[in-house]
């Protein structure tokens, strides 16, 4: 699928902002994103994913960081891959918040019930390190329930401490296969059980944007505006004010 095309569903479908992430940009030159943005009057809410402990990371954060000032995003999502040890995990994102921040963007860091991350915890551990003001978390509620996080863990976080909230929904019990269901059985929110009032009201007075985040084949085998249509009617619907 063309870079254009998923504007173009996206736009149609109501949204007026949108993440990016490199794979779709692909190669290309990204001088022409503002334009392309604007032509559809929609704005980039965030970039990535910015895998961290991979090879050649400063590279990958670079053209991460093309792309986001592009497109005027303000954040950038990064994620571990593979657990590392402490140091080294605070080096890399160090390392990458320093080229992000050159181009104005913050790194939203997200913690998953699978991966190198799985503990909110632990991500607030990192983000202290490297300095709140350049690296923030990033909660989904698909993780935060798969997970099992408690719910005072979520309340600790003040509101400037959440850099971007994913949203999502799910059945009550978890599939067998946690990574299966997180890349390809998410629900739309209000069609499954999670309990998303409890969680808005868990996450306080953060104001920041809330993202709808659903890698479901369900809505990645229909056409592009329409599995839009399809999300944007489920937040309209069913997401708690």
């Amino acid at each position: 699928m063309s870079l254009e095309t998923f504007l173009d569903g996206a736009a149609a479908a109501g949204w007026r902002s949108i993440g990016l992430d490199a794979l779709s940009v692909g190669e290309r030159r990204v001088d022409d994103l503002a334009e392309q943005l604007d032509r559809r009057g929609l704005t980039c809410s965030d970039v990535g994913v910015l895998l961290l402990g991979t090879p050649d990371l400063s590279s990958a954060a670079r053209r991460i960081a093309s792309i986001g000032q592009a497109a005027a995003a303000p954040l950038c999502i990064a994620a571990f891959s593979a657990r590392l040890d402490h140091d080294r995990a605070v080096g890399d994102l160090r390392e990458c918040a320093e080229i992000l921040g050159a181009s104005g963007i913050r790194l939203a860091l997200e913690f998953a019930c699978y991966g190198g991350l799985t503990r909110l915890d632990d991500a607030i551990e990192l983000c202290a390190a490297v300095g709140w003001e350049r690296c923030g978390v990033l909660v989904d509620t698909w993780h935060f329930f798969r997970t099992g996080e408690p719910w005072a863990a979520l309340q600790r976080l003040s509101a400037d401490q959440i850099a971007l909230v994913h949203v999502n929904d799910g059945p009550v019990a978890a599939a067998e296969d946690l990574v299966y269901e997180g890349r390809f059985g998410r629900l739309p929110v209000g069609a499954g059980a999670f309990p998303l009032a409890e969680f808005v009201a868990a996450v306080g007075g953060y104001s920041g944007v809330f993202s709808s985040e659903v890698l479901s084949d369900a809505i990645r085998l229909r056409p592009v505006a329409e599995g839009a249509r399809t999300l944007l009617a489920a937040i309209e619907r069913s997401w708690p004010d």
